[in-house]
């Protein structure tokens, strides 16, 4: 929608939405694989970490110095460049920023500490930097799934991304890391799903005329961005996105096929954003 309050998760071989959110339902999520030990941010909230030196959150009463060194996760999905990296080493205590709701809210600053995880489970403490209330959580893995997602808010397990194979493509806002100059900014657009899925991104032919020979001399990539915002582009003077009609992808699915799809738009019928229309064709 307008706000992009949604993350809509679609599946190209059943061409159909498999399930939606809204994207405050949710905080953290876990690896969910038997040895999964990564804590993955809510990306799509502009969600931030910064690791302190404590290990033990009573000893974490504020935010002073937290702006300058807060990290998020890496935009591609890599598990090796997560904000909350190798908790293990000592279970130190981290800073959560929330980020914000889809009305620009801020979300607040939890701190958070991971016990312990094993082949079934991990276990977290956490509470609101600024209150007095402690937290404790299991929360159960699943292999089905790539994560499985906490809620701050309802201090609940939540099921938010579908099956591992059971979905292609998450339409949702997402973090991203702009170089010139450096900035953590919030973008509207594609992640694809990191279960053997692989993306190739091609303008250099029209889709109509892109075909499984495209798959050769091509390198594919699993990052989850791969499809990510920059399909559209947006124009200051008309204050309008545009698509851009250079740009197709081929998408190489977790059931091992192919398929090409381009966009075609990004406002409804009735001009309102955040409708992104898209054309798709197995291959």
């Amino acid at each position: 929608t307008s706000n992009y309050k949604n993350q809509i998760w679609f599946s190209l071989s059943e061409n159909m939405i498999i399930s939606t959110n809204y994207k405050t339902d949710w905080d953290i999520a876990f690896e969910s694989s038997a040895g999964g030990n990564r804590v993955i941010l809510n990306s799509a909230l502009g969600m931030r970490s910064y690791k302190t030196n404590y290990t033990q959150l009573s000893e974490v009463t504020d935010t002073t110095g937290l702006g300058a060194r807060e990290i998020i996760d890496s935009p591609t999905g890599n598990l090796d460049s997560t904000a909350i990296d190798n908790w293990y080493a000592n279970n130190t205590v981290y800073i959560i920023n929330r980020g914000y709701s889809e009305t620009g809210q801020l979300l607040g600053f939890y701190k958070l500490r991971i016990v312990s995880v094993s082949a079934s489970t991990f276990t977290i403490e956490y509470a609101n930097i600024f209150g007095t209330q402690t937290y404790q959580a299991i929360i159960n893995k699943s292999d089905q799934y790539n994560t499985n997602a906490y809620s701050f808010t309802t201090h609940q397990q939540i099921n938010i991304e579908p099956l591992k194979t059971n979905y292609d493509l998450c339409f949702t806002q997402y973090t991203h890391v702009f170089h010139e100059p450096f900035q953590y900014y919030q973008v509207t657009g594609v992640l694809s799903n990191m279960y053997n899925t692989r993306v190739i991104k091609i303008s250099d032919k029209p889709f109509s005329e892109i075909t499984m020979s495209d798959t050769l001399n091509r390198v594919f990539t699993h990052h989850k961005n791969s499809i990510g915002y920059d399909w559209k582009e947006f124009d200051l003077n008309s204050n309008l996105f545009t698509v851009n009609p250079n740009i197709s992808y081929i998408i190489n699915d977790s059931k091992g096929f192919y398929y090409k799809l381009h966009f075609v738009d990004f406002y409804n019928s009735q001009g309102i954003k955040g409708y992104p229309t898209f054309e798709f064709k197995k291959m």
